[in-house]
């Protein structure tokens, strides 16, 4: 077998060792206090002691180091020459750089405990979109960041029930509760780990590539692992049902197979409904490209409208099934409430700002730039669908990229759907160059920037 996971014939050891360094670092970093929101830091003394252990500024410095270290260590795992096993040591790699991350705190954002809240206030027969976080009190209610507090989530009621589940089987206690959260991610890793060279190989794609860029990357390994975000769920769920959508060519698979898992996986996060543009033109792609322009257009819409009402309605059911109902409409508004670096996101903090300086009402400002972001977003969709419209899942990958660049907000856990979906289509090396730029300095930029910004709260 050989030594090496790349061309550069770098030994697998090597780049294991730097990607568990790595991630060994940010995971004691992130068990120091000031990472918590508790008034006695994170729920356990082990913990805290463990943090306290790198004092400031030097935590800081271990979360920042050790992600530009992940992520050294995944371009040198990038495939080479064609090699059977690399596909099983690219996975055993990036399990090792996971351990690290798997007994720690919330990496990089606070999310986790979010969710175990929510899961207590959904076993407490209480209704998180009425009574909001912290509102049914609790073992996790005293680490909730107060920013989020007594606010409902946007949330679906799928991702709140699984919470739920996740947190009585522990017992409600309360620092387990919390990194149980990664329970629903890793299986949702294990699953994409499953089906994504699968499709990767029906549609004509490399597989390891798929493997390494879409799932071994930066952004998983420390959001979805160490931060244990719901996105996973969605993408997993999302990604089978393309599955099922190209298992063949009756209408069946395509239109209502396909689009039923989607809408599952809607349940979980909204963005999922995208996808059913793909699950829809997929299966009978190359019947429409021998079509004229006009005849294919059609017939794409007209799928893609049946995918679409399949999907909605396996949503619905499972939003009424679930007793918990629509309640997440009502808190949409509150997802640009953290400041990110979506652009427009950042212009409307830095004008908002400008303005109480000066002692203003910022109140239009931020009615206008969310206006603006709006024509803005819609006419990037608009442009993507012109420009792809023969090429559905193209279409979807950089359709959810735009929405998250231009949307109200760009957290780095958003980003892996649109990667995902782009590791499946042929990419130009001027795509694939500047998309994986953009993901190396997001991942990196997101540290430092959550790290000061924990400093100076």
């Amino acid at each position: 077998m050989p030594a090496a996971l790349t061309d550069l014939r770098l030994p697998a050891s090597a780049v294991c060792g730097i990607g568990l360094l790595g991630t060994a670092l940010i995971g004691w970093g992130s068990c120091h206090p000031e990472f918590a929101f508790g008034s006695d830091g994170w729920p356990s003394a082990a913990v805290n002691a463990i943090g306290s252990a790198l004092p400031l500024p030097w935590n800081r410095l271990a979360v920042v180091i050790g992600v530009l270290l992940l992520v050294a260590a995944w371009w040198l795992a990038r495939p080479g020459a064609a090699d059977p096993t690399y596909r099983r040591r690219l996975l055993i790699a990036a399990a090792l750089w996971s351990v690290p991350l798997l007994v720690v705190p919330p990496v990089l954002s606070a999310d986790a405990v979010l969710y175990a809240d929510l899961g207590w206030i959904v076993n407490q027969s209480q209704n998180p979109y009425v009574v909001g976080l912290t509102g049914a009190g609790g073992p996790y209610a005293p680490h909730v960041d107060p920013l989020w507090a007594g606010n409902g989530v946007a949330y679906p009621p799928l991702a709140l029930l699984t919470d739920a589940v996740v947190v009585r089987l522990v017992g409600f206690a309360t620092y387990a509760g919390i990194i149980a959260m990664r329970l629903p991610a890793l299986l949702s890793l294990a699953v994409i780990a499953w089906v994504l060279p699968r499709l990767a190989t029906r549609l004509d794609v490399d597989a390891d590539r798929a493997l390494w860029w879409g799932l071994v990357n930066p952004l998983v390994i420390v959001h979805f692992v160490g931060g244990a975000h719901n996105d996973a769920a969605m993408i997993a769920l999302a990604l089978v049902g393309l599955w099922v959508g190209l298992r063949g060519e009756h209408w069946a698979y395509g239109l209502v197979g396909g689009p039923a898992v989607i809408g599952v996986a809607m349940a979980f996060k909204q963005q999922a409904g995208l996808a059913v543009i793909a699950c829809a033109g997929l299966p009978i792609a190359a019947r429409l490209a021998a079509l004229p322009p006009v005849r294919r257009l059609t017939i794409l819409a007209a799928r893609t409208a049946v995918a679409t009402l399949v999907a909605a309605l396996v949503f619905v059911a499972v939003s009424l099934a679930s007793g918990l109902g629509f309640g997440w409409t009502k808190w949409l508004s509150l997802m640009g409430k953290a400041g990110t670096a979506a652009p427009f996101s950042v212009i409307a903090q830095v004008g908002e700002s400008l303005i109480e300086r000066f002692g203003g009402d910022p109140t239009g400002w931020l009615a206008a730039v969310g206006a603006i972001s709006t024509l803005t977003l819609l006419a990037a969709l608009v442009w993507i669908a012109v420009r792809f419209y023969d090429r559905p899942l193209a279409l979807v990958a950089w359709g959810s990229l735009a929405v998250s660049g231009l949307g109200q907000s760009m957290h780095p856990w958003y980003i892996p759907w649109s990667i995902v979906l782009l590791a499946l289509i042929p990419l130009t090396r001027r795509q694939f160059g500047w998309v994986t730029a953009f993901m190396v300095g997001f991942v990196s930029w997101n540290a430092v920037q959550t790290v000061v910004w924990h400093g100076v709260t």
